[in-house]
């Protein structure tokens, strides 16, 4: 991956050439683990000639306290092409799918990073693929095949992120082989006739971004890949300054008879209040997420992700819209069953003109046993990061 790195800055010399780098140093306080301090950083690249354009993002991350916490990642490497109408790509890249804050049930593409953070829906790993796409003025068709499966690495139990109560082994299980494709047709639909709109429609078959865990020992799990029929609705509606979301996914399993087909909905409100306090802009979210099995009698709450079932979540952001793009965010994510909550606050300001200040406070209370956040149990981590870009 180094080579590759190395030859991107030989080759940007000879093509037209962009870069963007962003350097960060935290300070990470933990209520239940020992603290840590992070160096993280990422880079853009961008080499464009007159036949294509090719992109990579380099990622690392480097923690004193834990080893697992310490990786040099190329997270993207693909190449671009764009004609009158169509756009074409093939390699690794990340997509983003969905529309609500707090989480995003159709972001299906990529699979998580969870040794970056589990509470950071943004944090995923490249996936290698292709895809077409045919645009018709707003509107567009995509198609597109993921072409391989990824083991993927989870914090074990001497770390503060580790999910599960059993020891993992990263070895993936697949009900095929993981050269298997998984192909997908994506339609994207704008309106702006009576209210604007924008909707998505997926239709995915192949393997799942969820995965199972089977035991491998009667101490150690392992991660199973399974393939699906798979049903993906993300849109919104603006009216005047409120916008309605809602995601919908449909899975019916192809290989695994003793888990449930599963429906997945999630709805969502943002109002936004312009120039509340001074200049200041607040916006309010409000959002429910709910799963749905096919059959009760079946394997249930397989995933990580299925913390995300009957929860609501609400949350607030206030935009100072001062020279600093100061920022504050409070949401609260709350299990309607359990006696579950995950409450999280972030801070940003910037810092002359290329540095910026973050500040986070996470606190997940759980007093409910065998459910995914009851393995954190009560507990709280502080952040404190500054990240220089150029």
């Amino acid at each position: 991956m180094k080579v590759v790195f190395f030859l991107f800055c030989i080759v940007g010399v000879l093509m037209a050439f962009e870069q963007k780098t962003e350097l960060g140093l935290s300070g990470i306080a933990y209520s239940n683990y020992s603290n840590e301090i992070v160096a993280d950083g990422r880079s853009k690249i961008t080499l464009d000639n007159a036949y294509f354009q090719t992109d990579a993002n380099v990622e690392f991350l480097y923690s004193h306290e834990y080893k697992e916490r310490r990786y040099l990642l190329l997270n993207e490497l693909y190449i671009s092409k764009d004609f009158d109408a169509y756009s074409v790509s093939l390699g690794k890249k990340v997509k983003y799918w969905g529309e609500l804050e707090g989480f995003n049930i159709a972001d299906v593409y990529n699979q998580k990073n969870y040794l970056k953070d589990p509470f950071d829906k943004s944090a995923k790993y490249g996936t290698f693929g292709a895809d077409i796409s045919r645009y018709f003025d707003e509107n567009s068709l995509e198609v597109g095949a993921k072409f391989y499966e990824e083991d993927i690495t989870l914090p074990t139990n001497n770390t503060p992120y580790a999910p599960l109560r059993l020891e993992y082994d990263k070895a993936l299980h697949l009900s095929d082989t993981r050269y298997t494709p998984t192909l997908y047709l994506k339609t994207n639909l704008v309106s702006n006739t009576l209210l604007d709109s924008e909707t998505s429609l997926i239709v995915l078959h192949g393997y799942d971004n969820k995965r199972s865990f089977i035991p491998i020992s009667t101490t150690t799990l392992s991660q199973y890949a399974y393939r699906v029929n798979k049903v993906l609705l993300f849109s919104h509606i603006i009216y005047n300054d409120t916008i309605f979301k809602t995601e919908l996914a449909y899975t019916d399993l192809l290989d695994d008879i003793k888990m449930s087909d599963y429906t997945q909905l999630s709805v969502g409100v943002e109002q936004s209040f312009y120039e509340v306090v001074g200049t200041s802009d607040i916006t309010l979210f409000g959002e429910y997420y709910s799963y749905l099995y096919s059959d009760n009698e079946k394997l249930k709450n397989v995933d990580i992700s299925e913390i995300y079932d009957n929860d609501v979540f609400v949350a607030l952001r206030m935009s100072l819209n001062d020279v600093r793009s100061s920022e504050l965010k409070v949401g609260i994510l709350q299990d309607m069953q359990k006696d579950e909550q995950v409450i999280k606050a972030t801070l940003k300001t910037r810092l002359y003109e290329s540095f910026v200040l973050n500040g986070e406070y996470l606190q997940i209370n759980s007093s409910t046993h065998n459910t995914l956040l009851s393995r954190f149990g009560n507990a709280s981590r502080f952040t404190l990061a500054l990240h220089y870009t150029f």
